[in-house]
């Protein structure tokens, strides 16, 4: 009988250590390589436009940017992005050299984009390029949830995305 409960005993002594062993969360810290900035936490993917040097075709150039710079104004901030030029060297800028933004605005789900005389004073004659530089802005600005269409402005003209880049000069 002694020889059972001494059994029995080192049984439930052998299951209570391997529970104990097997249940214990042994808490590991890792320690990453480099230090995670509130930087890097903010950063998010935007999708800009351009023109392949090749093809003339548009195509998606994505950045990882800190959002943080997008708070204040994103539309000027994608449209600067845009007159600065792509990163990849297969890419080409769409919008003319010296083009500069006067403003933006967003009303309704329309974008009212407004650029200085050199939008079309140096824009190419050929009409791909022109229709690539007004699809490019628009495809870039679209990629925003609230922004439904693009409206152009030069100089507080308006021009449609159909018609020739020329406007006629204020006299």
């Amino acid at each position: 009988m002694k020889k059972a409960i001494v059994v029995i005993l080192v049984i439930v002594l052998i299951v209570v250590v391997g529970v104990l062993l097997f249940n214990t969360n042994v808490e590991v810290e890792y320690v990453p390589e480099a230090e995670i900035e509130d930087v890097d936490l903010r950063k998010t993917m935007v999708a800009l436009y351009f023109q392949n040097a090749q093809t003339k075709e548009l195509q998606k150039e994505t950045r990882l940017i800190d959002s943080k710079e997008l708070l204040l104004d994103p539309y000027a901030e994608l449209l600067n992005m845009l007159i600065d030029g792509p990163q990849s060297d297969f890419l080409a800028k769409t919008i003319p050299e010296g083009t500069k933004m006067l403003g933006v605005e967003l009303v309704g789900g329309v974008l009212q984009v407004n650029f200085s005389k050199e939008f079309v004073d140096k824009a190419s004659q050929d009409e791909n390029e022109k229709k690539n530089c007004m699809d490019s802005i628009t495809k870039t600005l679209m990629e925003l949830n609230e922004v439904t269409n693009v409206k152009f402005l030069v100089e507080g003209q308006e021009i449609e995305q159909e018609e020739s880049l020329e406007v006629e000069p204020e006299n």
